[in-house]
């Protein structure tokens, strides 16, 4: 196990982390800032801590942090993750509820050897435990499989509307370059266009890329796949602990590998994964859920937007068993399959890619990392769905409705005002 020190300044129940960044080097003493954390404006209601003039400045103490990834403190991190999901404006312990939306007190609580428990961090995430009743060494609270199965799959998503759903997916997808607003990362493109079916495409692969497309079955590695929509209205189907795991797996391997096991990085990772897990379970599409067909555990997911004439992969995430049984590579294969198979399709987006590595390995299975991207990959159409996907979803569509009535109105007012000019 590596650790760092991570310094904390404690004032009765507040925390404060050190201003300049809240890991430091290995054994280093840095004085702690004499301050109590602001509450957000935004939560009116909530309680700021005072402080008196008289009193001393806080205790400083170093808290290790634990870089070994179990099972245990990943489940701390989704109690606490989950009590910011569920903040609620009107319950009685509002006083608490904006440091649970602290990524940096989230992870000193999970993850930190020697937080005293009777520290703020400490009881609120004894707090968070209790409520899931994760309590004890195992974080299991006594339950079977099959009940620790139920558990890991329960959603815990808020409803989102499907247009919200939309406008959170525009970000990721790229809407600031094909909108004219600025350039983003170059994409890996495949136009689908002359394929009549994915036989047609595995055709051009070198040979090592047919070989890793022949090994990358369901049935070869032992895993199922789930089409799940993400249907407007409702919780996203990949808003779970067990879809959760799978994120912080997957961002701590990968920072792991670019900057080495690292502190900074196990923790830049940690931070990530809950970014990126919101955000995903915020957007629109649908995605494909990988399990192991033997314990029925999720081990991975690809998240899917289609918009246009384009298939975007958006999202993709596995645990570090999936990372070794080709997932990876099955989602791209199954998704070049329905883009073909689908007449609206001409492009399949891969999206930018994080590395120079990746790259050149979407280049080897065909995807052309393209700059001018938008030129190439048609979005200007609607999102798509399936037949029914958001049948019953109205979520904010009136206020929308008003909203676009009001722009065309304005639209069409500018327009006569050029008119006559």
């Amino acid at each position: 196990m590596s650790s760092e020190s991570m310094l904390l300044a404690f004032y009765g129940l507040c925390l404060a982390i050190h201003a300049g960044g809240f890991v430091l080097p290995s054994g280093s003493i840095v004085a702690a800032p004499s301050f109590a954390p602001t509450t957000p404006t935004t939560r009116p209601g909530s309680l700021r801590p005072l402080r008196l003039a008289d009193e001393p400045p806080p205790e400083s103490i170093a808290v290790t942090i634990n870089t070994t990834l179990t099972e245990a403190n990943t489940r701390r991190l989704f109690a606490w993750i989950k009590c910011a999901f569920e903040y609620d404006e009107s319950e009685k312990n509002d006083v608490y509820a904006y440091y649970y939306n602290n990524i940096e007190l989230a992870i000193a609580a999970a993850f930190g050897n020697n937080l005293p428990r009777d520290s703020l961090p400490g009881k609120l995430l004894e707090m968070a435990l209790k409520k899931e009743g994760l309590e004890g060494e195992d974080q299991c609270g006594g339950r079977s499989d099959g009940e620790n199965l139920e558990w890991e799959d329960r959603l815990i998503g808020d409803p989102i509307g499907r247009r919200d759903r939309e406008s959170a997916s525009l970000g990721a997808m790229g809407a600031a370059q094909w909108s004219g607003r600025w350039m983003t990362r170059p994409h890996s493109l495949l136009n689908v266009k002359s394929f009549n079916s994915v036989d047609d495409w595995i055709r051009t692969l070198p040979r090592g890329c047919k070989r890793t497309l022949k090994k990358a079955t369901p049935g070869d590695q032992n895993f199922t796949v789930i089409a799940k929509p993400i249907r407007g209205g409702h919780a996203a189907p990949h808003s779970s602990y067990a879809h959760f795991r799978c994120v912080v797996q997957h961002e701590v391997r990968l920072l792991s590998n670019m900057y080495g096991p690292t502190t900074n990085a196990f923790v830049n990772a940690l931070a990530e994964a809950i970014s990126r897990y919101i955000g995903t379970t915020r957007m629109a599409g649908s995605v494909r859920e990988y399990r192991d067909s033997d314990t029925g555990r999720v081990i991975g997911f690809a998240h899917e937007v289609a918009k246009g004439r384009t298939m975007r992969g958006q999202w993709f995430y596995c645990d570090d068993d999936a990372a070794t049984r080709y997932v990876w590579f099955h989602s791209v294969s199954d998704l070049v399959r329905r883009a073909i198979e689908d007449d609206r399709i001409d492009v399949v987006d891969l999206g930018p890619s994080g590395s120079d590595a990746f790259t050149e390995l979407k280049t080897k299975y065909g995807f052309e990392s393209v700059v001018d991207w938008p030129s190439s990959a048609d979005y200007s159409g609607d999102f798509i769905y399936e037949e029914c996907q958001n049948e019953l979803e109205t979520m904010g569509d009136d206020m929308i409705r008003m909203i676009e009535a009001l722009t065309k109105r304005q639209a069409a007012r500018d327009a006569t005002r050029d008119d006559k000019d």
